[in-house]
């Protein structure tokens, strides 16, 4: 073998092994949203954002049942299925809805109608609420007959995402309905109804 065929097959592997140290790289470190990273890389939520709109009628309830599929999904960011008859069912550890606001509001009401999936009885869920990052609260939401539960949404909370109500409802006590589910698949409650209001 020649000098120069020795020196072009090291200038070959030098390029390979760089390349490949690239790829290791941008495996370790990939470019991505921290939403993806924190689903699919970290694993620290089970719910994956949604780019939706929050096209929402303000002041109006809106009914999380099936027929209601035109205004609810613009609403549903992540963590739910349906909606069903029953309404929209939670999926993993939290939910999040999106709410589109008219422009110059202050402090809001929300208002939530949840229950307790039945195989949570007679225990039923906790549900921490929580509004543009800002925790409203945790109520205890039973099974049976939904409950309606109000929040005061106030104006500093309002005005970090003034375009934008972001509800995310989380849920410490979610159950796995069978072994073998994965946090993105535990159980707790259904959403029926839903209402921001001014």
């Amino acid at each position: 073998m020649s000098r120069t065929t020795g020196t072009a097959l090291y200038a070959v592997a030098a390029a390979v092994a760089m390349f490949e140290l690239g790829v290791a790289w941008l495996s370790l470190h990939p470019d991505v949203s921290a939403d993806y990273r924190a689903y699919y890389i970290d694993q620290t939520t089970t719910c994956l954002n949604e780019p939706v709109s929050g096209q929402y009628i303000f002041g109006t309830e809106v009914t999380f049942r099936s027929g209601y599929e035109k205004t609810v999904q613009p609403l549903k960011v992540c963590g739910w299925e349906g909606p069903v008859g029953d309404g929209l069912h939670a999926v993993g550890e939290s939910a999040r809805l999106r709410f589109a606001l008219p422009p110059g509001l202050q402090a809001l009401h929300l208002m939530i109608k949840l229950d307790a999936v039945d195989f949570s009885a007679p225990k039923g869920q906790e549900v921490e609420v929580v509004a543009n990052g800002t925790s409203l609260g945790t109520v205890h939401v039973g099974p049976g007959d939904p409950q309606r539960f109000a929040f005061i949404v106030p104006e500093d909370v309002v005005l970090k995402h003034p375009a934008a109500l972001e509800v995310e409802l989380k849920f410490p006590d979610a159950i796995r309905v069978s072994p073998q589910d994965s946090n993105t698949r535990k159980r707790s409650i259904r959403l029926v109804g839903a209402e921001v209001s001014a």
